[in-house]
């Protein structure tokens, strides 16, 4: 959760807590990081726009509030830039069945 009091809003706090993050998580070899926010946040979605995350999700009615959310991803990784719904399907032979 990231908030800043109205007062201090406007001076980087923010764009610092958030460059900030994203540093620690790439030191800790993070593939990729995902938020939510409410989609009546347009100034979180515009803030976390321009750090480079993409709207991949929207959730109806996630908050209590019963407003919707949108899921927010920021590829870190080349390996995070590749989504298996555009892999290749692999052959019945590399295909392992799971045993739960």
């Amino acid at each position: 959760m990231l908030a800043v009091t109205e007062q201090y809003r406007g001076l980087g706090i923010a764009k610092k807590l958030i460059n900030m993050t994203i540093d620690m998580m790439m030191e800790k070899k993070c593939d990729e990081i995902i938020l939510e926010t409410e989609v009546v946040n347009k100034k979180a979605l515009r803030l976390y726009e321009n750090f480079g995350f993409l709207r991949v999700k929207r959730l109806y009615r996630y908050y209590l509030n019963k407003h919707d959310a949108y899921r927010l991803i920021l590829p870190v990784t080349e390996k995070a830039c590749v989504r298996t719904a555009f892999s290749e399907k692999l052959s019945s032979e590399e295909c392992v069945e799971a045993r739960y």
